[in-house]
């Protein structure tokens, strides 16, 4: 059996007498989509944080990729997208994307390439010297989706990514998802809403 992309093993987090998540035990294989599903509230951002290295777990363990080493260590091997938007609003789109991808581990000339080509395809090439206070939230919300996924990264972690978001594009998102898992990638979403 090959080696999961997220072991998780009786992991809980507590802040300030609340215990956000409880024994939380979870095997992600390697490539498909996977979901974490439940009410506002249930913890399920809180883990994506512990997975990522975001937060320590008070107790348990997290396994990524094969290895016990934090997400910080592993970060060119995944993409993630917070459920709150991270861009810098004075930059413009296409540099935006790029510095993203630099910090990835992207050549600036390969960063600049793949931004270009994702943001045609995610419907925003008219944007791309805009800066991104120019854009709506919506617009913003494919940037950053971009963003995580530009560098091909293994793992993808989305948070809520489609929130905010009208149908077209949800569906334009939802697309590229499963064009993701089809490649062998793995995608693991957190939603509340089914």
């Amino acid at each position: 059996m090959a080696t999961p992309v997220i072991s998780v093993e009786r992991v809980t987090k507590r802040f300030a007498g609340h215990t956000a998540v409880r024994e939380l035990s979870l095997t992600v294989p390697t490539g498909g989509i996977f979901g974490l599903l439940g009410p506002n509230g249930a913890g399920k951002t809180t883990t994506i944080r512990m997975l990522l290295s975001i937060l320590t777990p008070d107790e348990g363990r997290v396994v990524l990729l094969g290895q016990q080493a934090s997400g910080r260590q592993l970060s060119e091997r995944i993409g993630y997208l917070p459920e709150e938007r991270g861009l810098y609003p004075k930059m413009k789109v296409l540099d935006q994307l790029a510095f993203l991808g630099e910090a990835k581990g992207l050549s600036r000339w390969d960063a600049r390439k793949r931004a270009r080509s994702w943001l045609e395809r995610l419907g925003l090439g008219d944007w791309v010297m805009k800066k991104v206070s120019d854009l709506s939230k919506g617009m913003q919300q494919k940037v950053q989706f971009a963003g995580a996924l530009q560098h091909e990264p293994e793992l993808v972690i989305l948070d809520e990514p489609f929130g905010g978001l009208d149908p077209v594009n949800s569906q334009m998102m939802r697309d590229v998802v499963v064009d993701v898992a089809r490649s062998g990638r793995t995608v693991l979403f957190s939603t509340h809403i089914m």
